[in-house]
C-alpha cells in the first residue's frame, strides 16, 4: 500500500525536533553547572523535556501519514516509546555534564543515545496497528540507524562545546547547531518511515485487543505535547537567557571578590578596620607577617593592647581625636608589639568611618613596616654622630699639631731670618737660604693640609665680592716673575682679554689658585719655554681664566689622578712640590661656587682654567694693587715702647728677644705663664702685650678676657702669637677684644711692621 504524508503536519515536526534540540542544548549548560539536588532536579526536568519534544516530533510525524486503511496505536507501547525517548535524553544529558568527556567515550555514548533513539522510533513503529502487513527495507533501517548515531555523537558534542557559552555568539551557536540536530533527528524518522512497507493482506484480520487510540485520539495527547515543548523551549529560553545573566554576575562578583581577596591577603601593608570603641574588626594576613601574632586571636582585641606601651598614649591620643571630630585623618610613626616580645616601627594611616547620620562608628587605613628604614635612620644618624666626633676630633687633632708644628717652625724660619740679616761670608748667606726654604717649604704643607681640611670640614671662611681679574693677574705675574726668570721662562698676558672682566671671588683665595696654577706652568715647563694667561668671557654669565703653558703636558692616563692630594703622578724625584696645590686649587674654586678643569696631552703642554660667576663691573670696588710695603727688618723702630711677651717655649721668646734685641729703644718684658703676665701687666702697664695662647697655668684666652675686665688695661693692644691656625680661631679671638693675631712661624716684616702700627697708634692717644 502506498502512503502519503501531510506537508503541513511534516513541518510541524521539524520544528519540534528544532525546538527540542535547542531546549536540550540550554538545559545542558545549566546540568553542568548546577551541583547537588539541584542538579538532579536539572536533569530531570532536561530529560523530560527533551524527551517528550523527540516522542513528540516522532508521533506529530507519525499523524503526518496517512495509508487508505484504518491506522490505530497501542497506548502502553506507545508509552514504552516515550519511556526510551526519557531515557535517551537523561544519558545524553548526563554524559554532556561530565567535567571532561574523551574523545572515545564521546563516540561510544553517541552510539549509546543513537540506538536508543532508534529504539524509540521502532518502538512507536511498533504501537501501529493497522490491516496490513508492516515489513522494513534493511538497507534503509541500517540507513537509519547510521543517521541516529551520527546526529547522536554530533549532539553530545555540541553539547559540550556550548554549555558554558554565555556569550552572544555562544547563544547564535547554540541556535545554528539546533537546527542541525532537529533535521537530523528528523532525518532518521523519515529515514525509518521510508524503511517501512505496509502490504494489504488477503482477508482482514480480526480486531486487535487491547488500549487502543485512532489516529484522532492521539491526535491530542501529541498536540498538547507539541505545545508543551513549544512552550518550554520558549520559557527554557528566557529562563536560560536569564540564569546565564544572573551566572555571568555571580561570576564577576565571585572574580571581584577573589581579586580582593588575593589583593588583600598577599598585599605587604596591613589593611585593618575599627569599630568606635577601637576593638579590630578586619585585619589582612600581613598582620601576621608582621607582628606574628594570629589574625583570628587579635579580632575583637582593643587596639591599643597592640601598641608598645612608651607609644600608647600618641596612639590614644589620635584616636581621641577621631572620635571627637577633631580630625578625620591621622597618620603617625609608632611601634607596634611583636609575638617574639619585641617591636616593630609602622607608620599608620587613619581615616574615621560614619554611618548614614555621620556618626562615628569606626576607622580604617593601613599599616606599613619601616622597621628597615627606622634602623637605615637610626645608622645614619649614628654614623654621621661618629662622623661629627672624628670630624671635632680631626680638627682637634690638627689644632694640636698645628701649634706643635709650628712652634719649632717658628724658632727655625725666625732664627734663619735673623742668620740671613746677619750673614757676613757667602757660606753663611747659603746656610741661612736653605734653612728659610726648607722651613716654609714645611710651613706651605701644613698651611695647605689645613686648608683642605677646612674646606671639607665647611669652616673655611670665605669673603666673595666682585674682583677686577685682571688687578689679580697683574699681582700673580709680578709675584711669579722672579722664578720664572731663573728658570728662563716668560710669563705673558693677554690685555685685551682681560679687560673689563670681574668676578664673584674672594681676592685672596683667587690668587692663591692662580700662583698655584702659574707656579705649576713654570714648574712642569721646559727651558725658555711660555705661560700665557687670558680671559674669555663668552657672553654668558660665567668667567673663564685659562692658564696655558708649553710644559711637558699630562698622559691623558694620569689626568683623572690630578686632583688627589699628595698624588705627584710619578714627579717627586724632578720637580719639587707637596702635591696639595692642585687638590686646594679644585676645593677652593668650588667653594666660591666655581669649576676647575684641564685640557692636557702628553708632551704638548697643558691648559688649566677656572670658570667664575661673572659680577657686574659698576658695582665693583675697584681698588689699587695691593700694598706690601712693612717697615725693613732693619730699619729702626721709630718710637720707644714697652711690650709685655706672654711665652712660655724658651725657643719663641730667645727668637723675639733677638729681634727686638736689635732696637735699643723697645724693652721687651717676658712672661711665661698667664698669672705672672697678668701681675707683671699691673705693675709694668705695657704699651702692647705679645700672648700666646698655650700657657702653663691659665690659657692665653683667659688672660685676654682678664686684660679686658679691667678698666686699667682694657685699651691696651693685645696682638695673640700662636701656632694655631685652625679656621675661625682669629676670628674669634679678635672679636673677644684682640687687636691682631700672627701665626707661628713669624714672617718678621708683617711682624715689625704691626710693631709699627701699634706704638704709633699708642703714641697718637
Amino acid at each position: 500500500m502506498q502512503g502519503h504524508h501531510d506537508k503541513f503536519l511534516v513541518a510541524l515536526s521539524i520544528l519540534i525536533a528544532i525546538c527540542a534540540s535547542y531546549t536540550a542544548l540550554s538545559l545542558a549548560g545549566r546540568v553542568a553547572v548546577a551541583r547537588g539536588r539541584a542538579r538532579a532536579a536539572w536533569l530531570l526536568g532536561g530529560c523530560i523535556a527533551m524527551g517528550s519534544g523527540i516522542w513528540s516530533m516522532h508521533f506529530v510525524a507519525m499523524l503526518a501519514f496517512h495509508l487508505p486503511v484504518t491506522i490505530r496505536y497501542d497506548v502502553p507501547i506507545v508509552a514504552l516509546s516515550l519511556l526510551a525517548g526519557v531515557a535517551a535524553s537523561a544519558f545524553a544529558l548526563f554524559v554532556a555534564s561530565r567535567t571532561k568527556v574523551s574523545t572515545a567515550r564521546l563516540i561510544a555514548a553517541g552510539q549509546l543515545l543513537g540506538l536508543a533513539i532508534v529504539a524509540m522510533h521502532y518502538t512507536g513503529m511498533a504501537a501501529v496497528r493497522t490491516p496490513a502487513q508492516l515489513t522494513y527495507d534493511p538497507w534503509l533501517v541500517a540507513a537509519s540507524v547510521g543517521i541516529a548515531v551520527g546526529a547522536s555523537t554530533v549532539a553530545l558534542w555540541l553539547f559540550i562545546w556550548l554549555r558554558h557559552d554565555n556569550s552572544r555568539r555562544g547563544r547564535s551557536l547554540r541556535a545554528s547547531a539546533s537546527v542541525v540536530m532537529g533535521l537530523a533527528i528528523s532525518g532518521m524518522h523519515y529515514t525509518g518511515m521510508a524503511a517501512a512497507r505496509f502490504t494489504a493482506l488477503e482477508s482482514l484480520p480480526p480486531d486487535p485487543e487491547g488500549f487502543l487510540l485512532g489516529t484522532a485520539g492521539l491526535a491530542v495527547p501529541v498536540t498538547l505535547g507539541a505545545f508543551v515543548i513549544l512552550a518550554l523551549t520558549l520559557l527554557g529560553s528566557l529562563t536560560d537567557h536569564w540564569v546565564r545573566a544572573k551566572l555571568t554576575a555571580a561570576e564577576a562578583l565571585r572574580e571581584s571578590e577573589e581579586r580582593y581577596r588575593t589583593v588583600v591577603s598577599e598585599i605587604d601593608e596591613v589593611i585593618f578596620r575599627t569599630d568606635a570603641q577601637g576593638r579590630w574588626t578586619f585585619l589582612n594576613q600581613a598582620w601576621t607577617h608582621i607582628t606574628g601574632f594570629p589574625v583570628e586571636a587579635t579580632l575583637g582585641t582593643p587596639l591599643i593592647d597592640a601598641v608598645y606601651p612608651d607609644d600608647r598614649a600618641t596612639s590614644a591620643a589620635q584616636c581621641e581625636a577621631l572620635a571627637d571630630g577633631t580630625t578625620d585623618y591621622y597618620r603617625h610613626e609608632i611601634r607596634y608589639l611583636t609575638r617574639s616580645n619585641g617591636f616593630r616601627w609602622v607608620e599608620v594611616h587613619g581615616h574615621v568611618t560614619r554611618d548614614a547620620n555621620g556618626t562615628h562608628v569606626g576607622t580604617a587605613g593601613v599599616i606599613r613596616d619601616v622597621t628597615e628604614r627606622h634602623e637605615v635612620e637610626e645608622a645614619l644618624r649614628a654614623a654621621r654622630e661618629a662622623a661629627e666626633a672624628a670630624s671635632r676630633a680631626k680638627s682637634e687633632f690638627l689644632s694640636r699639631m698645628s701649634h706643635e708644628l709650628r712652634t719649632p717652625l717658628n724658632a727655625i724660619i725666625g732664627f734663619g731670618q735673623l742668620m740671613d740679616l746677619e750673614a757676613k761670608t757667602p757660606d753663611q748667606q747659603e746656610n741661612a737660604t736653605q734653612i728659610l726654604h726648607a722651613g716654609r717649604h714645611l710651613l706651605a704643607l701644613i698651611n695647605e693640609v689645613l686648608d683642605i681640611t677646612g674646606i671639607e670640614s665647611g669652616r673655611l671662611a670665605l669673603s666673595t665680592e666682585p674682583v677686577l681679574v685682571r688687578e689679580v693677574v697683574d699681582e700673580v705675574v709680578d709675584l711669579m716673575q722672579p722664578l720664572a726668570a731663573g728658570r728662563e721662562i716668560t710669563i705673558d698676558i693677554e690685555p685685551s682679554t682681560l679687560a673689563g672682566q670681574f668676578v664673584y671671588a674672594d681676592r685672596q683665595r683667587l690668587k692663591q689658585v692662580l700662583l698655584n696654577l702659574v707656579a705649576n706652568g713654570v714648574k712642569y715647563n721646559h727651558a725658555r719655554g711660555t705661560v700665557r694667561m687670558t680671559c674669555d668671557g663668552n657672553g654668558t654669565d660665567r668667567v673663564r681664566i685659562v692658564v696655558h703653558d708649553t710644559g711637558l703636558g699630562i698622559p691623558a692616563a694620569m689626568i683623572p689622578r690630578l686632583f688627589t692630594p699628595f698624588d705627584r703622578l710619578g714627579m717627586e724625584q724632578t720637580v719639587e712640590g707637596t702635591g696639595l696645590g692642585l687638590a686646594l686649587s679644585k676645593r677652593l674654586v668650588e667653594a666660591m661656587g666655581g669649576v676647575i678643569g684641564v685640557n692636557s696631552a702628553s708632551g704638548e703642554g697643558s691648559r688649566f682654567w677656572i670658570d667664575l660667576p661673572r659680577a657686574d663691573g659698576q658695582l665693583a670696588t675697584i681698588a689699587g694693587a695691593e700694598a706690601d710695603t712693612p717697615a725693613s727688618a732693619t730699619s729702626a723702630m721709630r718710637k720707644r715702647g714697652t711690650i709685655l711677651y706672654v711665652e712660655d717655649n724658651l725657643s719663641n721668646l730667645t727668637l723675639v728677644k733677638r729681634i727686638l734685641a736689635r732696637h735699643d729703644h723697645i724693652d721687651l718684658i717676658p712672661a711665661m705663664s698667664g698669672g705672672m703676665a697678668l701681675d707683671l701687666a699691673r705693675l709694668h702697664h705695657p704699651d702692647m702685650v705679645l700672648l700666646d695662647l698655650h700657657l702653663p697655668d691659665i690659657s692665653g684666652e683667659e688672660v685676654l678676657s682678664q686684660l679686658r675686665k679691667d678698666d686699667e688695661f682694657r685699651h691696651i693692644p693685645v696682638v695673640i702669637l700662636s701656632a694655631d691656625a685652625t679656621p675661625g680661631q682669629a676670628d674669634r679671638l679678635i672679636a673677644a677684644g684682640a687687636h691682631a693675631y700672627l701665626t707661628k712661624p713669624l714672617d718678621l716684616k708683617p711682624f715689625i711692621a704691626l710693631l709699627d702700627e701699634v706704638l704709633d697708634m699708642r703714641e697718637a692717644a
